[in-house]
């Protein structure tokens, strides 16, 4: 074969066999509009610890430590996202974070009443569901969201719908009649809304087309009313204020694409 022969063949095929060439290489689709199921654990927390509380069975006074925790949970997210360029996006979600409650309890002065016994045995481990839902918006940034990995961060801002008091205080004790209900602490409502705030971090994986994997792991900062301090008495609403606390998360979610920008040659 001839040289001037043997160049045309190379130029011809040259395109073809080398294909990272600037326009043959192409990009991956790219997520807009994201449609977001996801579950996983909530961790718990210590929310608050009254060392003496008076109790009025009989004279002298008797007295109780009281304390409550945020129970772990496992919890479940409907979220949404669009992306109206390549990093930033804004998301909304409904994040059920639980605050069910387990309260402790254990008699620091006695009298001899059996009554304020049992109310504190049957305050002591006892647990309390609740079904607290978080709704929040935020921005969302990512980086590679035309590859198989995307990591992102998120900032969310929104409130905290709960249904369970976190001041609200009962044990039981045994009478002749029956069992009778001890309020230690009482509660003029049975539901709050509080701030919400969170704070995560995580990657999505594109598993096929119009569907991607999530992995996520996020810092709540939910607002929870607190006993601040022991009233002079029981059966009365307690001193309270507004506390945050940190319930972190780990989620892993299924997203359904339902806006894409296809991917191009250049």
């Amino acid at each position: 074969m001839r040289v001037r022969e043997f160049a045309w063949v190379v130029l011809l095929i040259a395109p073809h066999a080398v294909p990272s060439t600037g326009w043959t290489q192409a990009t991956k689709d790219q997520a807009r509009l994201v449609f977001t199921v996801s579950g996983g654990f909530v961790g718990g927390r210590d929310l608050w610890a009254i060392d003496a509380q008076p109790i009025q069975f009989t004279d002298p006074i008797d007295t109780v430590a009281l304390g409550r925790r945020i129970r772990s949970t496992l919890g479940i997210a409907f979220a949404g996202a669009y992306f109206p360029g390549d990093n930033l996006g804004f998301g909304l979600e409904g994040f059920l974070v639980g605050l069910g409650f387990e309260d402790r309890c254990r008699v620091t002065f006695s009298s001899g009443s059996t009554d304020l016994i049992e109310s504190c045995q049957s305050i002591q481990g006892a647990t309390k569901s609740a079904t607290a839902v978080a709704v929040t918006v935020g921005p969302i940034f990512r980086v590679n969201s035309r590859s198989l990995i995307s990591p992102y961060a998120r900032a969310n801002v929104g409130l905290v719908f709960s249904n369970q008091s976190s001041l609200r205080t009962t044990g039981r004790y045994l009478t002749p009649d029956g069992f009778s209900t001890l309020i230690v602490y009482d509660d003029d409502h049975e539901t709050r809304v509080e701030p919400a705030l969170a704070f995560g971090f995580g990657f999505t994986a594109a598993v096929a087309r119009g569907y991607q994997l999530r992995w996520e792991v996020r810092d709540n900062i939910v607002g929870v009313q607190e006993v601040t301090s022991a009233p002079p008495q029981a059966r009365v609403v307690p001193p309270h204020d507004v506390t945050y606390k940190h319930l972190l998360s780990v989620t892993i979610g299924f997203d359904v694409v339902l806006e894409r920008r296809r991917g191009r040659r250049y």
